[in-house]
């Protein structure tokens, strides 16, 4: 998934996320992937970027085979932000996502092994990465519909994640992630606003947008001033991790929230005309590629005809003894 540019690797990627759409959307296949008895070691191997070398964990955790496939999507987030932004594969990613955490929410699973933190700021790296590029990537899609599914995950977290983070500093975790990063929601606020001020085609979508960041917005601007008034009366400039939990934990009560509707719900996978026509395509292109590089003289037709007709007949019991 992570070589997107030619359009050979890019369909095979699409590919590769429907498949998991269809995936995350079965139940069974959900609870193999959640069953905490079920543990995998899932080697990733994660590209070299300017903060970090290559690295593969050669020997990772065992841990359910969800925790695998959030990792890879973490990967993919981080590791595509870019000029030549595949804003169709990050649509699926994302869906792909919202349909585990709903699966999660519904189960009341808490796997305290997945990479929640790191799906945290991924997400809030992309929202970063659209408002920087906003006047390059508006004109190829609309952006604010992405932005809208990012923060909806958030939201999504931040409404029904007492059910199944693994725990209270899961959910402390999320809060001070949130307001660390205050000034990207506020970003985007204002570039929603932007948009949903003047006559655009995109006006109703940055209106959505501008609705979904109510609560990420007023989780910081309710904890922010309370933190600076702490590190006041402390004498503190550069205050710890805990000790910004520490504030946070002890305000959470006076913190009202928006309930947003619909957080946990997606539409369905369908095999719609611009999926069918893709699925056609790619079947077009195997079979291109099979009769290209296949020999026919080489192929003993009448054997394949008797194989593929041959009738399959049970085993009796007997002949098993």
């Amino acid at each position: 998934m992570q070589d997107t540019r030619s359009e050979a690797a890019y369909h095979s990627t699409k590919l590769c996320f429907l498949i998991l759409t269809c995936v995350s959307e079965d139940e069974y296949a959900n609870s193999l992937m959640h069953d905490p008895g079920l543990t995998f070691r899932v080697p990733l191997h994660r590209l070299p970027m300017r903060h970090r070398k290559s690295l593969t964990d050669k020997t990772p955790p065992f841990r359910p085979l969800v925790c695998g496939l959030l990792d890879l999507i973490i990967e993919f987030i981080l590791s595509h932000l870019m000029k030549k932004f595949p804003h169709e594969l990050y649509e699926l990613a994302l869906g792909v996502v919202l349909r585990v955490l709903c699966h999660q929410k519904r189960c009341r699973l808490r796997l305290s092994l997945c990479p929640w933190k790191e799906l945290w700021a991924a997400l809030i790296a992309l929202l970063k990465f659209l408002h920087s590029s906003d006047s390059a990537l508006i004109r190829k899609f609309d952006l604010f519909a992405l932005a809208t599914q990012a923060v909806n995950i958030l939201n999504l977290f931040v409404t029904f994640g007492d059910t199944f983070l693994p725990s209270p500093q899961s959910y402390d975790d999320l809060y001070y992630e949130i307001i660390r990063m205050h000034h990207v929601f506020d970003n985007l606020h204002a570039m929603a606003l932007r948009y949903s001020t003047g006559e655009n085609e995109f006006r109703e979508s940055a209106v959505r947008l501008s609705a979904a960041l109510i609560n990420v917005r007023a989780i910081g601007q309710h904890f922010k001033p309370k933190v600076e008034m702490w590190m006041e009366s402390q004498k503190l400039s550069t205050p710890t991790q805990d000790q910004i939990l520490e504030v946070v934990r002890s305000h959470y009560d006076s913190l009202t929230l928006k309930l947003h509707e619909s957080l946990d719900a997606y539409e369905r996978y369908a095999e719609r005309p611009p999926v069918a026509a893709f699925l056609s395509s790619i079947l077009r292109s195997v079979v291109s590629v099979i009769r290209s590089t296949t020999d026919p003289s080489s192929i003993d037709a009448h054997r394949m005809l008797l194989e593929s007709t041959a009738p399959t007949t049970p085993t009796s019991p007997s002949a098993l003894n």
